[in-house]
């Protein structure tokens, strides 16, 4: 073996590992935000919480490793896209998982690339599909209705309308990321993503008092702590482990996280947090991941004169997975 091919096997072994991390941290965000509302925090004032903090954090985070400053329209174009990828994302999947586990919630949220491709459609120019795209989406949509819609006997949530809200959240990612790719296809920075939290933040503190009247967060253990690992974890280390894999092997390979994360999920609310099981869930997970295979890999015709990112694929399409990323699978 020579120095070249043992060194290229070491890097890929990294890769590898910095993925599964990064779908470990941003799946685990999903059990964890059921953790902190069972403990009694009311999910908008929980999410107001984590979203200023994270903005403060990022903003230093920027600050401290010299990110450059964006142009005053730039950060306005963040402000405005913040309301739909990270404020209204935040607010239909904070109350979605009242009712809903954090497994089948991080599912659901694991639909976005499906969402992102039907909006893209009529938004961005050149986006087509191929035949197999199209029975992707198909698919992908009957995964959905398994999840929202389960058979007599079988129970996934304690209200129908707890995975409708994460469905919620996942169609305002989608929308937001397809702007953002519209307006701004180079991707947000490390400052356009503290605005976006801050934006948040004063959305959900702005509708606070009509939908959550009463709400609670208890400095109790169980709350400081779940809020802590949420700002210090998916927040923080989540976006930075993506950035640097963003950049050093392209965007198709970062986004394999997308399928790591409802495994994640799944796996850390079972047996960590004792959520509820239903192999139905794995189910309907399997008929997702069969739609999202064949609209990703098959499915996408390249956008004409796209540039190609270090693995091949077409202008950068980030995870479907967190609120604020670059433009397709919020964290959680």
């Amino acid at each position: 073996m020579t120095d070249a091919s043992s060194s290229g096997s070491a890097d890929d072994r990294r890769t590898l590992a910095l993925v599964v991390a990064l779908g470990l941290i941003w799946g685990s965000a999903y059990p964890v935000i059921r953790f902190g509302i069972v403990a009694g925090a009311t999910p908008i004032a929980f999410a107001a919480a984590r979203y200023g903090i994270s903005a403060i954090a990022i903003a230093v985070l920027a600050a401290v490793t010299a990110v450059q400053r964006p142009s005053r329209s730039s950060l306005v174009l963040s402000a405005v896209l913040g309301i739909p990828i990270v404020g209204l994302y935040g607010l239909f999947l904070y109350v979605g998982e009242g009712t809903t586990s954090g497994g089948l919630a991080a599912i659901l949220i694991g639909v976005t690339p499906l969402v992102t491709a039907l909006f893209a459609l009529p938004v961005l120019p050149g986006e087509s599909l191929h035949k197999l795209g199209y029975v992707g989406l198909l698919v992908g949509f009957v995964g959905v209705t398994v999840l929202v819609a389960p058979p007599p006997g079988i129970r996934l949530a304690s209200s129908v309308w707890g995975p409708v809200e994460v469905l919620a959240a996942s169609a305002s990612f989608a929308g937001g990321s397809v702007l953002l790719r519209r307006y701004r296809p180079e991707g947000e920075t490390l400052w356009g993503l503290s605005v976006q939290f801050g934006v948040a933040t004063l959305l959900l503190a702005a509708v606070l008092p009509l939908l959550e009247p009463n709400a609670a967060l208890p400095v109790t253990n169980d709350v400081l702590l779940s809020l802590a690992y949420l700002v210090a974890l998916p927040s923080v280390t989540g976006y930075v482990l993506y950035f640097y894999l963003h950049h050093r092997v392209g965007p198709s390979r970062a986004n394999v996280v997308a399928y790591v994360n409802p495994i994640a999920a799944l796996s850390i609310g079972t047996f960590l947090f004792a959520e509820p099981f239903e192999w139905w869930e794995l189910v309907g997970f399997g008929i997702v991941l069969v739609g999202l295979t064949l609209l990703t890999r098959y499915g996408r015709a390249p956008r004409a004169g796209a540039p190609e990112d270090p693995a091949g694929s077409p202008t950068p399409r980030p995870p479907p997975g967190a609120p604020g990323s670059t433009g397709g699978r919020p964290p959680g």
